[in-house]
């Protein structure tokens, strides 16, 4: 059952949401079903997304709110497998540099860096 129904359906529904999980599999259903049709353009925003929840997950951020902030502590070997999917997503936008605005290469530059202080 598809959870939305385009690339810019599932951003939508992702930006909506605080939860980081939520954004996650959200992301990637847009990218693992219409990311064939898309430009890289329009890839690097989601892919920028995602790394940023799964870098914040893998770290405890759960992104629920309310009266009281989640945290989490994560198993060593599921941070791992996170900060190893966030590394595939950087990589994706750091092989396309070239067609990345300034502010997608400085939030790239920050989450690089949040990847390496995580490790």
């Amino acid at each position: 059952m598809n959870q939305c129904s385009s690339l810019i359906d599932c951003e939508k529904k992702a930006d909506i949401t605080s939860i980081h999980r939520k954004k996650i599999t959200l992301l990637s259903a847009g990218i693992n079903e219409f990311s064939k049709d898309a430009t890289t353009q329009s890839l690097i925003p989601i892919y920028l997304k995602r790394a940023k929840s799964i870098l914040l997950e893998a770290n405890g951020d759960t992104g629920y709110t309310g009266e009281v902030v989640l945290k989490v502590t994560h198993k060593p070997e599921y941070k791992q497998a996170q900060l190893k999917k966030a590394e595939e997503d950087l990589s994706f936008i750091e092989n396309h540099l070239s067609n990345c605005s300034q502010e997608q290469l400085k939030e790239f530059n920050e989450l690089k860096g949040i990847l390496q202080n995580s490790k």
